[in-house]
């Protein structure tokens, strides 16, 4: 028998009114802030410290598109006001006052509240029903997404080379800056090919680094092993990104760092945001090629991810991450890849809800 919620709310409605604000909306009224503390008072917080307390699993029912559905939220208690984290759509922040506000945010705790009992009467096998799985948390491997994943064969060869390059113990003593710039040239053309056909070292790392070089462009003497390993020593360039030979607006691209004593005179390469990780690899296997002694930082983690081997999460922002949208298209490509966490109630401080 289906069970009729009644939603008061509609979904399209509360996004406006929690949207445009990157920070969450302030409401200073004393009546929802009664409100939202009866709606915590009734349940254990998942978490607690001298300072704040956190409700991560509540519930509220809305109409979208003629559906009834439940949006997850949660409920952070911090100092004296109440934060609320409605699932993707906005934020608010509840203090006491005498502010008049919009009847929608006293609408929102009123319906959260009139749920919870209904999951009371009507047990928690309820919400299984009616949270849509584009508001549900999950995780999936990369290789359900990716239009093509790295060969195991490819991946074993790499690993064998690399190995066998490792166990040579080449080391350098030292490096010039136009010896690093030479190393920086050979993944560039690894990586980027005809986009550097014609350009010298020094072009190829204007074209593609972050720019904040730290003074080592300023070097007097390039040819010199012991003008860079001053500079470098001086440490006057922390804080810039000199070694960031291919830079990223999100976290870092790719570093190449130069043969020092912190990775045992060799140079380093690491890849720090994983939408080049392709471009790593090309480079990686170009340094292999040319017999350059370095060490490639998370080398195994990198080609798990090619392999796609690695989770995204679902619904969620993470280093990698997948929004599942609620369409036939997804359903029959992703859904039976995606491990869907449970959904999960509070514990309820009064014997009597505790017939969940």
């Amino acid at each position: 028998m289906k069970i009729k919620i009644n939603p008061k709310i509609n979904f399209y409605q509360l996004e406006y009114y929690l949207k445009d604000s990157l920070n969450p909306r302030l409401i200073k009224n004393a009546q929802i802030y009664s409100l939202v503390k009866e709606l915590t008072s009734r349940f254990y917080p998942s978490y607690k410290d001298k300072l704040e307390k956190k409700w991560e699993d509540f519930y509220l029912p809305l109409k979208r598109s003629g559906k009834e559905i439940a949006l997850p939220f949660k409920i952070i208690k911090y100092k004296r006001d109440y934060f609320c984290y409605f699932f993707r759509l906005g934020s608010l922040r509840i203090s006491k006052g005498k502010k008049d506000t919009e009847e929608i945010y006293k609408k929102i705790f009123q319906e959260a509240l009139r749920f919870t009992r209904l999951i009371e009467r009507k047990g928690a096998e309820i919400l299984k029903k009616i949270v849509p799985y584009d508001l549900r948390t999950g995780k999936i491997k990369g290789k359900y997404i990716f239009d093509k994943v790295l060969s195991l064969r490819e991946k074993e060869e790499i690993e064998k080379d690399y190995k066998a390059l490792l166990k040579k113990s080449i080391k350098i003593k030292g490096c010039s800056l136009n010896e690093y710039l030479e190393v920086a040239s050979i993944c560039y053309k690894a990586a980027y090919g005809k986009k550097v056909s014609g350009l010298n070292p020094l072009q190829m790392y204007k074209k593609f680094a972050d720019g904040r070089d730290g003074g080592m462009l300023s070097i007097k003497n390039w040819a010199s092993k012991k003008e860079f390993l001053d500079w470098y020593k001086n440490k006057r360039w922390i804080g810039s990104h000199p070694f960031e030979i291919v830079f990223s607006w999100h976290r870092h691209g790719i570093y190449l760092y130069p043969p020092s004593s912190y990775n045992d005179w060799r140079y380093g390469l690491r890849v720090v945001n994983y939408a080049y990780a392709e471009d790593f690899i090309k480079m990686v296997k170009a340094l292999i090629k040319r017999r350059i002694p370095f060490v490639a930082y998370d080398l195994e983690e990198v080609l798990d991810y090619l392999r796609g081997e690695t989770y995204f999460t679902v619904n969620t922002y993470s280093d990698n991450f997948f929004f599942y949208i609620p369409s036939a298209e997804y359903k029959k490509k992703y859904f039976k890849h995606i491990e869907w966490d449970k959904l999960k109630i509070l514990k309820p401080v009064f014997q009597h809800l505790s017939g969940m």
